[in-house]
């Protein structure tokens, strides 16, 4: 395994190509990412064509995207300055162009290489904020990126918008994300379900938050990680449903502000316990999950766990409540 970040130089093909064109001195510019999207198709191309000569069979749609999930976030990691960072999410192994490599491993990496071409088409299109977003939520704490290098900026805010009728929430639960919450369900009167994409955020917004979905009758979902704070606002739904796949699942700590952790003998914890309680939720559950994890950490119970304390009121093929 090799890392991008180190001995550029000496890496082959494309891989070196990119990280040359990426240097500190050029990582803003456009063209340097038009450079590297260019040359990783080309190289793509290269390997493709490579394996089908060697009798490998058209991928089809079974390794569509792989690698998508650790190449969005190596780019946007680069895009945002987290270059030591993303030394992990960066690395990949290029197997050389050699009759004696087995065809589909060489047919794997091309297809590789094709999703960080679409990764890095997403991320240059995103605005400052919808990065910062995209960091936070799905990348931090994964693909060796600590926890620590979550960005916590005051200016950033949940996105909402509507799939059917459901409202969709992307990003985090910032300060007065409960009224322009509120604002969003009073324009579209009809929706039935919220769907939670967030690394959390204040906690009171999210209990506004969760006491409108419960007081207008919806349900809740996820689309997305939902961390932190975004649980409580799940757990506002009337159901609570969570389906099988990668992204979907919850994560807690301990609360936290400016200063640090706050103390278990806080005020918060108690309108935290009076809420899951209001939720018909089991408090000492949810609370016991949040002081297993500090500050930086995160605690994911496994998905069948949600259902005993009715956090969740149905996952996909593992329990309901």
């Amino acid at each position: 395994m090799r890392p991008l970040s180190k001995n550029w130089t000496s890496l082959p093909g494309s891989i070196a190509l990119v990280a040359a064109l990426l240097t500190p001195a050029s990582a803003l510019a456009e063209i340097s990412w038009e450079k590297a999207i260019t040359a990783v198709e080309e190289k793509s191309s290269e390997y493709y064509d490579y394996a089908m000569s060697l009798g490998s069979g058209h991928p089809g749609t079974a390794l569509n995207g792989i690698g998508h999930d650790q190449h969005i976030c190596a780019i946007t990691g680069r895009m945002l300055g987290f270059r030591e960072e993303i030394e992990e999410a960066e690395t990949l192994d290029e197997p050389p162009l050699s009759p004696d490599v087995d065809p589909m491993e060489i047919m794997i990496h091309a297809v590789t290489l094709d999703a960080w071409v679409a990764a890095a088409r997403r991320a240059v299109e995103l605005t400052e904020n919808q990065k910062k977003s995209l960091w936070n939520l799905e990348c931090v704490g994964k693909h060796g990126i600590p926890r620590s290098a979550y960005l916590d900026d005051p200016e950033l805010k949940g996105d909402f918008s509507i799939n059917g009728d459901t409202l969709v929430v992307y990003g985090d639960i910032d300060s007065g994300f409960h009224e322009r919450f509120g604002d969003a369900l009073d324009a579209n009167p009809d929706i039935v379900q919220v769907a939670l994409g967030s690394a959390g955020g204040s906690v009171y917004d999210a209990l506004l938050a969760g006491v409108t979905i419960r007081e207008r009758g919806l349900s809740t979902t996820l689309h997305g990680p939902c961390f932190s704070a975004c649980p409580l606002v799940f757990m506002g739904g009337v159901k609570r449903t969570i389906w099988m796949g990668p992204g979907p699942h919850l994560g807690f700590h301990r609360v936290y502000n400016g200063t640090g952790e706050v103390p278990l003998s806080d005020d918060v914890y108690m309108h935290i316990t009076e809420y899951l309680l209001r939720m018909d939720v089991n408090p000492a559950a949810v609370v016991g999950w949040m002081i297993k994890a500090g500050q930086y950490d995160m605690f994911e119970p496994d998905l069948e766990d949600l259902c005993p304390p009715k956090v969740a009121t149905w996952v996909q093929r593992m329990c309901s409540s």
